[in-house]
């Protein structure tokens, strides 16, 4: 039994027309619902979106291997950004080390066999040049010991008819010799820890300004080997990532706990909505939003069925979550029309000063 105080019939007219809009409402918004749940990419500029399930069979292919992939290999798919650390492992292959070339600060002894009293022991200064006898001056530096000795036997072929030289190393570093030095005098023995600056560069015993930002581990390692490879030879290394920095996916919408999801590695949109607590029974995962940002800084937007994900395996339209991206799980079209419904009742109510009060009926027998 439903009992009304004062102004029923006006307020009935009211609550009938509320009903009526609802019921209106919730038709459109299921139709709208209906025909919108296509996955899509959308970048900063482009004038259409690009419809995921309008790929080439062989393109959704490489987009759930990519997917695949990217968890298998864990932080090796990571990309370094400013404030992470890493750990370098340093490998020294001896038999593989770049012969000897003369260096700045070297102790050289120069034996001149055709004249003996023109021996000395010189030091290549910082330029790289060294003094001969009578001869002036002679770049030393980058060159090896037996190169250099034929060097300076030219200077003095005007005094002799075979003018022979050695030159013998007494004092050197080479730059293998000064890597390990660094590297083993460390506190982290044979490894060197490093934290990508905010310019994106980070600086390794040898290997100072490498641009590390945007790449993976392995990326990094490559060029760093290249970059040994070129300075000292027969040094390897290997690069992982013990730290990233306060990279955050925030989440909110339709799930049980809002807010910024910890980043540590990579992650899909379903596991990401996951650790949000999972979606609320009024979201709808078929049009679940991703905003984030390309390698080179541009926004982009995602939306994602999940429930193709989930119910039919389409694993090429979920994908890795990126660092600092936004999660969006809009309520679905039930939850919105529910949602207009109650606040139209409400306003009613508060309007109309109605109170509604339902008594129990219990059936005869």
């Amino acid at each position: 039994m439903i009992m009304v105080p004062r102004r029923v019939p006006k307020a009935w007219g009211r609550i009938r027309r509320a009903a009526l809009l609802a019921a209106v409402t919730m038709a459109l918004l299921g139709c709208e619902s209906s025909n919108d749940k296509r996955s899509f990419d959308l970048g900063y500029g482009e004038d259409a979106p690009v419809y995921l399930d309008e790929l080439s069979a062989d393109q959704r292919d490489a987009a759930a291997a990519s997917i695949t992939a990217g968890l298998q290999r864990g932080t090796q798919s990571y990309t370094l950004r400013p404030g992470d650390h890493i750990e370098v492992l340093y490998k020294l292959n001896n038999r593989q080390l770049r012969p000897y070339r003369v260096a700045v600060g070297d102790e050289l002894e120069l034996d001149f066999q055709f004249d003996r009293s023109l021996n000395k022991t010189v030091v290549v200064r910082p330029d790289g040049v060294i003094s001969l006898p009578g001869k002036g001056e002679l770049r030393a530096i980058d060159t090896r010991p037996m190169d250099l000795a034929k060097d300076i036997g030219r200077r003095y072929v005007d005094i002799a008819q075979e003018p022979i030289v050695t030159v013998s190393v007494r004092k050197f570093t080479t730059p293998a010799d000064e890597l390990v030095d660094v590297v083993r005098t460390g506190t982290e023995g044979r490894a060197r820890n490093a934290i990508v600056r905010p310019d994106g560069l980070i600086d390794l015993p040898l290997a100072t300004g490498i641009n590390a930002a945007g790449l993976t581990p392995a990326d990094l390692q490559a060029q760093l080997d290249a970059r040994y490879e070129r300075t000292v030879g027969g040094v390897t290394t290997t690069v992982r990532v013990t730290g990233i920095a306060a990279n955050q996916i925030f989440v909110f919408g339709e799930v049980k706990q809002p807010g910024a999801v910890p980043a540590t590695s990579p992650r899909t949109l379903i596991q990401t909505i996951a650790l949000a607590g999972g979606p609320l029974t009024t979201g709808a995962l078929d049009q679940v939003r991703v905003l984030y940002f390309d390698p080179i800084g541009r926004p982009r937007l995602r939306r994602v069925n999940l429930e193709l994900v989930m119910n039919e395996l389409k694993i090429d339209q979920d994908m890795i979550v990126p660092p600092n991206s936004t999660v969006y799980v809009p309520p679905t079209a039930l939850a919105k029309a529910g949602r207009f419904v109650d606040q139209v009742m409400r306003q009613i109510i508060q309007y109309n000063g109605i109170s509604i009060g339902i008594t129990p009926f219990y059936p005869k027998y």
